[in-house]
């Protein structure tokens, strides 16, 4: 596998690989997620809680986030980029090969969220060549870049986006207001257009919220009904904050659940567990 190893390494120091576009501030950790040139990986495991078709997963949990939603579960290492231990690539790659040994169906690298890590990600990834027989999946909040996507490109056999937010309505925009990235819709779904457009594989993640059926759910599972082939996995598991004192503090309805469904289902959508 030829990857573009010098064109990604240059992100550590001058990073495009998100649209906050830090540039020179990724070298000293100051840029919007705060990651620096040092990885940092929060936990890795075999991981049955994936999609049916994916686990168990050999899950790679990465610190650092390039989003910030106020309904985060995964705080405490996707806020905290220096969380966790930091490995090179050879010593992860020795372990996607012993965690594939011990039955795992595919790689997974998440986070936080794995943008800020594809220079590692591609680094390791090449090491491991052809002793890895499962597939590679990168599961992001895909708030991405072109650049990244180019990067990707080769070495990703399956993409998970997270689609969790709706378009602007009025102005406003749930992407920015709960998960600190502007212009979320335009991005995201260009994102996941682009990648269809050039036929790989992407399994569509969307978190059911309470109270976000209309802003979020419906245009989100509308939008996905015009790319036949894609999978769709409803995200059912919503744990409200302590913090949460708006919509966002209740509990997730079985009748959101239900409403979601039928219509995921009466699209057409291909949903998947």
């Amino acid at each position: 596998m030829k990857l573009s190893l010098p064109n990604a390494q240059s992100h550590l120091t001058d990073c495009y690989l998100c649209p906050h576009n830090c540039g020179v501030e990724r070298a000293t950790a100051s840029g919007f997620c705060r990651v620096g040139q040092q990885s940092y990986i929060a936990s890795e495991m075999l991981h049955i809680g994936e999609e049916a078709c994916l686990s168990p997963a050999h899950a790679i949990f990465f610190s650092g986030c390039t989003a910030t939603c106020t309904f985060c579960t995964a705080a405490k290492f996707a806020f905290r980029p220096t969380y966790g231990v930091t490995v090179s690539p050879q010593q992860l790659a020795a372990r996607i090969v012993q965690r594939q040994a011990e039955g795992a169906r595919s790689v997974n690298f998440v986070g936080g969220d794995p943008a800020p890590h594809i220079p590692f990600i591609l680094e390791t990834l090449q090491l491991v060549g052809s002793q890895r027989q499962i597939p590679s999946v990168f599961n992001s909040n895909f708030y991405l870049t072109n650049d990244a996507l180019d990067l990707l490109d080769g070495a990703i056999d399956i993409y998970l986006p997270d689609l969790k937010f709706g378009p602007p309505v009025n102005g406003e925009e749930c992407g920015a207001q709960l998960g600190g990235m502007p212009d979320y819709w335009r991005i995201v779904t260009g994102c996941i257009d682009r990648l269809y457009g050039e036929g790989k594989r992407l399994i569509v993640r969307h978190l059911l919220m309470p109270s976000h059926m209309e802003c979020c759910t419906e245009p989100v599972l509308k939008w996905l009904a015009n790319y036949p082939g894609v999978e769709v996995s409803l995200l059912t598991q919503y744990v409200a904050p302590a913090h949460a004192t708006d919509a966002l503090a209740q509990v997730l309805s079985e009748r959101e659940v239900m409403d979601s469904t039928t219509l995921a289902r009466g699209l057409g959508l291909q949903l998947i567990e």
